[in-house]
C-alpha cells in the first residue's frame, strides 16, 4: 500500500502552516510523486486532532463607551483632559451708550443705571431722537431732513417773531426754566428754537452771502448740521437788557446768560458753546445757546466741570466739516 503524503511529510521533516504557505524543514525533501499526485486519497485525510496547535496573539482593544466625551477619553489615555476652546469667541457686552467712547462720563453715568427712565433704544449718541444725540461738523443728523415727531409751543415769553417749538420733553423742561428764572427776576426770553432743514438752508445761505463761507462756518451750522434742527437747542434773550447784544459776545454779561449758566444744568440743559472750546466745537462762543441733554447728564457734566459735550463723550472735536 503506498504510503500516504501526510506520513510522507511527517517522515520527511516537521513542517509548519503560516498564512496559508507550507514551510519545510530543512530535512524536507521535495518528492515528485507527491507534487505529481494532488488530489487527496479519501482513505488518507488526516486526523485534525494530531494537527500541531500554533497560538496566535491577539491585540487587545480597549473601547470607550459609546456616550464617552472627549474630554473623558482624553481623561482616559492620560492625556491633557483640559476642555477644548470654544470655536466662537464670547462678544463683548453692549456699552450703555452706544456711540460714546468707553470709560467716558457718560458710560459711567449709565452704567450705575442712571437715567433709568430713558429707553434702550434713546441710549444712542447717533439716533436723532435721543436727547442724547450728537450733533456736531463732522456728525450730521441722519437722515439729513430729520424733523421731530413731538413738536410742541412751549408756554414761554417770546423774543422774536420766529416761530417757537420744541421737543415736548424739551419744551416742559424749557418752561419750567423760565419759570424759575422769573421768580428770581431774570426775564428769559426766547429768540431761536426748532429750525427745519430748510429754514437752516436759507439761513446759513445768507450768511455766507453776507460774510463769506468762512465767517458764516464759525457762526452758522450748514444745513443738516444744525442742533436747531433736533428740537431740542434753544436761542435765548434778555428782555430786561434790550437787544443790543442778542446774538453778539457782549450777551454773556446779561443776567440771563449768567443765571442760566449757573442753573441751567438743574432743568437739563447745557451752555453748549462757550468761550475756550472753539478747536473742539468749531463754533465761536455763543452764552446764548442752549442744548438739552437730560436732566442727569447736564447735572452730571456741571459737577464735573466738563463744558464740551464731545469732551464729555471722550470724542474727537469736529473743528471744522470734513
Amino acid at each position: 500500500m503506498a504510503q500516504s503524503r501526510w506520513h510522507r511529510g511527517l517522515g520527511l521533516g516537521a513542517g509548519l502552516i503560516f498564512g496559508g504557505a507550507l514551510i519545510m524543514s530543512p530535512s524536507a525533501e521535495p518528492d515528485s510523486a507527491v507534487l505529481a499526485d494532488s488530489a487527496p486519497s479519501p482513505s488518507t485525510t488526516p486526523d485534525p486532532t494530531q494537527l500541531p496547535s500554533i497560538e496566535f496573539p491577539v491585540p487587545t482593544v480597549s473601547e470607550a463607551p459609546a456616550s464617552s466625551s472627549p474630554s473623558a477619553t482624553l481623561a482616559a489615555s492620560g492625556a491633557d483632559a483640559s476642555p477644548l476652546p470654544s470655536a466662537t469667541p464670547t462678544p463683548a457686552p453692549p456699552l450703555p451708550v452706544a456711540g460714546a467712547a468707553a470709560g467716558s462720563p457718560i458710560q459711567e453715568l449709565f452704567a450705575g443705571g442712571e437715567p433709568a427712565t430713558l429707553d434702550q433704544a434713546l441710549r444712542d449718541i447717533a439716533n436723532p431722537n435721543s436727547p442724547l444725540v450728537l450733533v456736531n461738523k463732522q456728525r450730521p443728523l441722519v437722515p439729513s431732513n430729520y424733523a421731530p415727531h413731538d413738536l410742541v409751543t412751549p408756554q414761554v415769553p417770546s423774543g422774536s417773531e420766529e416761530p417757537v417749538s420744541l421737543r415736548a420733553e424739551a419744551a416742559a423742561a424749557t418752561e419750567r426754566l423760565f419759570a424759575a428764572a422769573a421768580a428770581q427776576g431774570v426775564a428769559v426770553t426766547i429768540k431761536s428754537s426748532y429750525r427745519s432743514y430748510d429754514v437752516q438752508t436759507s439761513l446759513y445761505n445768507g450768511y455766507v452771502a453776507a460774510k463769506g463761507q468762512s465767517a458764516a462756518d464759525s457762526t452758522s451750522a450748514r444745513p443738516g448740521f444744525s442742533e436747531h434742527q433736533t428740537g431740542l437747542a434753544l436761542d435765548i434773550g434778555d428782555a430786561n437788557a434790550g437787544t443790543a447784544c442778542d446774538f453778539d459776545s457782549c450777551f454773556a454779561e446779561t443776567a440771563a446768560a449768567q443765571w442760566v449758566a449757573a442753573h441751567g444744568a438743574e432743568f437739563g440743559f447745557i451752555v453748549r458753546y462757550v468761550p475756550g472750546v472753539e478747536s473742539i466745537t468749531g463754533y465761536l462762543a455763543e452764552p446764548w445757546h442752549l442744548r438739552y441733554v437730560g436732566l442727569a447728564v447736564a447735572q452730571d457734566m456741571q459737577k464735573m466741570g466738563t463744558i464740551s459735550f464731545e469732551d464729555y463723550l471722550k470724542l474727537p472735536g469736529a473743528p471744522d466739516y470734513k
